[in-house]
Parts: structure tokens; sequence; C-alpha cells
């Protein structure tokens, strides 16, 4: 329909709405005890009313708004039991095709909340003759036109259905009945120039080309030449973790835990010099990732995991450590061996040879 967004009918008697952007359906509704045999979307609404029609042998009209429930429900007038075509117009007519005829249904009385299943008052009928032979499979009608193209098994049939199409014609929306080669390439191109990107198509098409909401704000109390200043910083240019403080994700336990040490070292008389400098190798760490809670768990649950590659690679460092060992002696001494020295090599008497 006009914001693009997919309607599928399912055997389990479900419709689905899907959009680009999830990977789940948008909107579940069970419509019909039976098997969905027909969705059709209102085009004169901007795509409000849907009309479903199923194997139970009945039609509904929902309102796609609030999906609370069916407006107005009725049965078949064919009283069968089978597959049933439903399709509107430009102008909100609603076709139903079953059991060798179509019936035309029009507003308000088919959008009107009912509580009855009763049928709704008829706008047209037209019976198709030798119908047993020839059932109905589709029902279209043409735009901007009052027919109406029936398809079954041995063809189609077009009747007329009075006030069924809009016949006002918009040509700066690309419908020009006079266009040569050269238009219909132009209107190619300046129709791809328009699309919208495929995460923009959701139910809601009136948030496209509004105004977007105003990003986050926090307040940053550091201001200039010591003061105490509340400045406004937009979302986007904070840093990591004050975004995380912001949106609630950030690891508070590291701040709860510097702050239990500081008030421990102040009682018990140790919160000098050597307190900050331990607070800031604290933080130091944890900007570094190394000090956070999930890593310390991490590092203890792979305290006593024998992981084959893991001893491979630190057997290979340490073979690479003692070969720069050996480099650096044999730079130093030469050929000759390397001579241990002891703590009492001082009290040594040095030889006048």
């Amino acid at each position: 329909p006009h914001n693009a967004v997919l309607y599928l009918g399912h055997q389990n008697g479900c419709v689905t709405l899907w959009t680009p952007n999830l990977p789940h359906p948008a909107v579940k509704v069970l419509a019909h005890l039976g098997p969905v045999s027909s969705v059709s979307v209102d085009p004169s609404e901007g795509g409000r009313y849907m009309a479903t029609s199923g194997k139970d042998g009945s039609v509904k009209v929902w309102d796609c708004r609030n999906w609370k429930g069916a407006v107005r429900e009725w049965n078949l007038r064919s009283g069968g039991k089978g597959d049933a075509e439903v399709e509107w117009s430009q102008k909100g007519v609603l076709a139903v095709g079953s059991g060798g005829s179509v019936n035309m249904y029009t507003s308000p009385s088919i959008k009107t909340p009912h509580t009855s299943s009763s049928q709704p008052p008829l706008y047209l009928t037209h019976p198709l003759p030798s119908t047993s032979h020839r059932p109905i499979t589709s029902l279209r009608f043409a735009p901007f036109q009052d027919v109406l193209t029936i398809g079954h098994a041995q063809g189609t049939s077009s009747i007329l259905v009075p006030g069924a199409g809009d016949g006002g014609m918009d040509t700066s929306e690309g419908l020009d009945l006079y266009e040569g080669v050269k238009g219909r390439r132009e209107r190619e191109v300046r129709g791809l120039l328009d699309k919208i990107q495929p995460d923009m198509i959701a139910l809601d098409s009136e948030f496209v080309g509004s105004i977007a909401p105003p990003s986050k704000l926090t307040t940053d109390t550091t201001g200039g030449s010591g003061s105490s200043r509340a400045t406004e910083i937009p979302f986007s240019r904070l840093p990591r973790a004050e975004r995380l403080r912001v949106s609630g994700k950030a690891d508070l336990t590291e701040e709860v835990y510097s702050d239990a040490e500081s008030l421990e070292g102040d009682e018990n008389g140790n919160g000098g010099p050597k307190r900050k400098e331990d607070k800031e190798e604290r933080e130091k760490r944890k900007m570094r990732g190394k000090g956070k809670s999930m890593k310390r768990y991490l590092r203890k649950q792979r305290k006593n995991v024998i992981d084959p590659a893991a001893v491979a690679i630190r057997a290979k460092l340490e073979k690479q450590k003692a070969e720069r060992k050996a480099e650096i002696r044999k730079v130093k001494y030469g050929d000759k061996p390397e001579e241990k020295s002891v703590a009492l090599d001082r009290f040594k008497r040095i030889s006048n040879d």
C-alpha cells in the first residue's frame, strides 16, 4: 500500500505485516479460523483499513491504526466456505467475489463498527453465468476508471462500477497520459531519486519529513578557569563512558569499589597522595579494560582451564625470549661463558697479574 509495508495472509489464519528494518512481524493478527484467501488495503483512506477473506466463509474489515479487532464482519452471501477474493478501489468501494457473483460495498456502512455479523447493504452485484465451470480467481479495479476486471478459469470479464475510480489524475506525479519516450525516461530517473531508504519504511509514515526529536543531553559541570559551570553537550559528542552512563548501560561496580576504598582509607588515616595515585592507576586500568568486573570474572573462569593453543603460544613466547637473551649474552661476552656473580665477589682480592 502507500507505506510500502508487506501484508501477508497465512494458512493458519494469521495476517502479518513486515518491514525491512525488523526481523520479526511488525503486527500479527489472528484474522480467521481457517486459511486466509485474500487481503486488500484501502487506498482511499491512506491505508487505514484492511479487508480480509478466509476459507471459513467470512469477510472482515480491520482498522490498521489500533488492531483492537474487526470493525465489521459478515458471512459470504453465497453461503459456501470456498475461496473468496476482496479488492478495494481508489474511492473506497470494496468488491467481494465468491460463489459465482461479485458484490460491491461502499462506505460508511462497511467502516462503521457493528456488533452483529449481519451483512452490510449492497451497492452493486453482478452474477456471472456458468460460474460453476469458471470460478472467480481474481478481482482488480482499473486505476482512474470505473472498471472492475474479473478473472476466472475461462479468461477475464469487465463490468462498470460507477464511482469506483478517481477521475482527478495528477500529472505532476508522473501520470501524464501524453508523455513520450523522453518523459518516461525522466519519470523513471525521478522516481529512483525520490526513493527513501529501506530502514525508513514503517507502519506510521507520518514521521517522514517531520522534525526530528531533540537529542539526549547531559550536564558537564567542569567549566573554564576552575569555575563550576553547567554546560549542555549533545549526546553524540559525549565520550563513550558518558554515553553509557546517560543510557544506563555503564558498569558502576568500579566506582562503588573505589568510593568504598577511599572511605576506608580516610577512616584509617591513609588517605594521602598514595591513595590518590592508586585511584589514578585504577582509572588507567579501567580505561584499558583490564579491571572491569566482567574481565575479572572471565579471568577467574579461565584460571584452571588448560587450552592446548594457549600452552603452545606460551611455549613459543618463552622460546623467543630465551633466544633474545642468548643473543644479548653473545654480543656482551663474546664466546666466553658468562660468569655468575655472587654477593661475596666484592671482597675478592684482585690479582696484580
